[in-house]
């Protein structure tokens, strides 16, 4: 193990306040509760990756988050309309087309290009599904208040675009780990959890680690994460890109060996409006500390 993982380990211990998600809300001994896992699958440009990670999932009965974008769901509506039939759950990604060469992300856009391409992606998978879609988030977790008022107008109740601990926040809400409702719009806020590396907080995500750990570190990352939340009784949020963990095969180990390991840990696996409807009628109370703070 290097000295960053290390690092990594001996900071996540450190987080305390209690949620009672794992536990189906009924209280107790934190330590007891039932493992929780948001699964966010991203893709947009690999349907054989995609499936390759998919089928991980549906070999172990296991649900997840779907973000794609409109061209991918055109393309792949019967898988994605199998999928939703299964009970994973389908939403917006929303991926601004390079420019010149260089990426590009929904703040740089104005706000009619903004709308052009939120309304676009949510038609097509709605077209596809036909049904409405009520989640998004936008590549690099990067968007502004236009985005806010677009994802509003067009019936957004989830905007997974946020990330714990970090600038990618409603202001005050920067240390908030669980979904909120977002004062002034009508949509829920989830957080994407986050790991202390390298002096700064990282969406714990495979892509942003792929420089910082190798894949026998990120596999024992992947299950200390999930120990320390369900320590904590909060659920574990993390996404995968296929076109990633499901081309590289240290990664694609790792990620299965999580899978393996989170099943036998009797993990279950939710939604996003699952977990949210879960929050909404245990109407908890705000935490009394603010958790994952350690400055």
């Amino acid at each position: 193990m290097n000295k960053t993982l290390s690092i990594l380990l001996t900071i996540s211990l450190l987080a305390g306040c209690q949620t009672n998600v794992g536990d189906g809300g009924t209280g107790g001994d934190a330590a007891a509760g039932t493992p929780v896992v948001n699964l966010q699958v991203t893709e947009y440009q690999d349907a054989d990756a995609f499936e390759r990670i998919i089928t991980e999932l549906e070999a172990r009965d296991l649900r997840a988050t779907i973000l794609t974008g409109g061209e991918f769901a055109t393309e792949n509506c019967e898988r994605l309309r199998d999928l939703h039939g299964q009970g994973f759950e389908v939403m917006a990604f929303a991926r601004p087309e390079p420019r010149d060469g260089e990426s590009v992300t929904l703040s740089m856009l104005t706000y009619e290009e903004q709308e052009a391409l939120i309304a676009d992606t949510k038609s097509a998978i709605e077209d596809c599904l036909g049904e409405t879609i009520s989640g998004f988030r936008c590549t690099r977790f990067d968007q502004n208040e236009d985005t806010y008022r677009i994802i509003d107008d067009l019936g957004f109740e989830y905007n997974l675009a946020f990330v714990a601990n970090t600038d990618r926040c409603l202001p005050g809400h920067e240390t908030d780990t669980m979904p909120y409702a977002a004062a002034g719009y009508d949509f829920w806020a989830v957080p994407m959890h986050s790991v202390y590396v390298d002096d700064g907080w990282v969406a714990f995500c495979d892509n942003p680690f792929k420089d910082r750990v190798d894949a026998d570190e990120w596999e024992a990352l992947l299950q200390s994460e999930l120990e320390d939340m369900s320590a904590q009784d909060r659920p574990l949020f993390v996404e995968v890109h296929p076109y990633y963990s499901g081309t590289d095969e240290g990664r694609f180990e790792a990620f299965v060996s999580f899978l393996d390991y989170a099943t036998q840990q009797d993990a279950r696996f939710i939604t996003v409006a699952e977990l949210v409807a879960e929050l909404a009628d245990r109407d908890q109370e705000p935490d009394e500390c603010d958790p994952c703070q350690f400055e």
